[in-house]
């Protein structure tokens, strides 16, 4: 027990190093410097630290969130991603233990982490990033297929190639994984053409975040990840997208948008408890088609106001809502 206990916290420690360095990779690529040279300096006053200024966590802490030269307050990014990173890497190593598994986990969780960390600080996504995930994913897909058919081979002298085996290897799922995010991502961005004045709903480096999930998680689990993606991002738009509403007297729209959550709501919990049956055709018709179109006016409204004013809309990227969604599938 003990062991295992001293195992994870040097796994967390590790975490916390790598993060680290990915704080570094998100701020250089952003700032278009080298990774590697020069040696690590305050973003304000330009001053060199010193290594004990380095130390993930403590530094922080320990400096009291301060630049030790120019006083100048330290992002909080740096605990945060450091954090972040390091009880993501101990949660991958309790999944996996130690196998190859855990490595191409913790290597795929660093390549979400920096995709994430550049969307969310620039709204900016680079192709090597996910390009790298897509590599990623499909040669660790390649590997675990060559590894099966080698098995098989070993098992009963052949390999037996038949449809199933050629559908339903992991090479083949990380394949379509990438079709299938760059498909549907592309279809949802186009729809911004009839919404938002010829503007993409989604930019393209959100196709490459799809492909590169869909190359790791497969078709299959690459489809639950985008549902999940939304529903993280409705939770995360909504109190906006209302205060936004709210401020600017928008009560055309306010108003509609809060009577169709609050209808939805009660007209579900009715028909789960039972209160509204379905066999009275009649009544659930009316309430369904009242609650349909109650839903029509409120979108009627919401792409109105973004066809009139699209500046105006609260825009939030959606790749780090696809990153977390991943991130959560990977551990669970």
């Amino acid at each position: 027990m003990t062991l295992f206990i001293t195992l994870v916290a040097f796994v967390f420690i590790i975490g916390l190093c790598i993060g680290s360095f990915l704080n570094v990779v998100i701020l250089r690529t952003l700032s278009e410097e080298s990774i590697v040279f020069p040696a690590s300096k305050c973003p304000k006053c330009q001053h060199p630290l010193k290594w004990w200024h380095n130390i993930p966590l403590i530094s922080y802490i320990c400096l009291k969130g301060k630049c030790a030269f120019c006083k100048e307050p330290i992002s909080i990014q740096y605990p945060i991603v450091e954090l972040l990173t390091g009880i993501i890497f101990t949660l991958i190593f309790l999944k996996f233990g130690i196998s190859v598994d855990t490595i191409v986990g913790w290597i795929i969780a660093s390549l979400l982490i920096i995709i994430a960390g550049t969307d969310f600080k620039e709204k900016v996504v680079y192709d090597i990033h996910t390009l790298s995930l897509v590599g990623v994913g499909l040669l660790y897909a390649a590997i675990v297929t060559a590894y099966g058919l080698f098995v098989m081979h070993n098992a009963t002298g052949e390999i037996t190639f038949s449809k199933d085996l050629l559908l339903n290897n992991p090479f083949t799922n990380s394949v379509l994984g990438i079709i299938a995010g760059i498909v549907i991502m592309e279809v949802f961005a186009r729809f911004g053409y009839l919404v938002q004045r010829g503007v993409r709903m989604f930019e393209v480096g959100d196709t490459y975040i799809a492909a590169g999930l869909g190359a790791f998680l497969g078709w299959r689990t690459l489809i639950i990840a985008l549902i999940l993606s939304v529903i993280l991002q409705v939770i995360y738009f909504l109190p906006l997208f209302i205060k936004d509403l709210f401020c600017k007297k928008e009560w055309k729209t306010l108003i509609p948008f809060v009577l169709f959550v609050i209808y939805a709501i009660t007209f579900f919990s009715l028909e789960h408890y039972g209160i509204i049956d379905i066999s009275n055709f009649a009544l659930y018709s009316a309430l369904t088609l009242l609650l349909a179109g109650l839903g029509i006016y409120t979108c009627y409204r919401i792409f109105k106001g973004l066809r009139e004013n699209p500046s105006s809309a609260t825009c939030l990227p959606f790749g780090p809502a696809m990153v977390v969604a991943a991130l959560i599938l990977l551990i669970l």
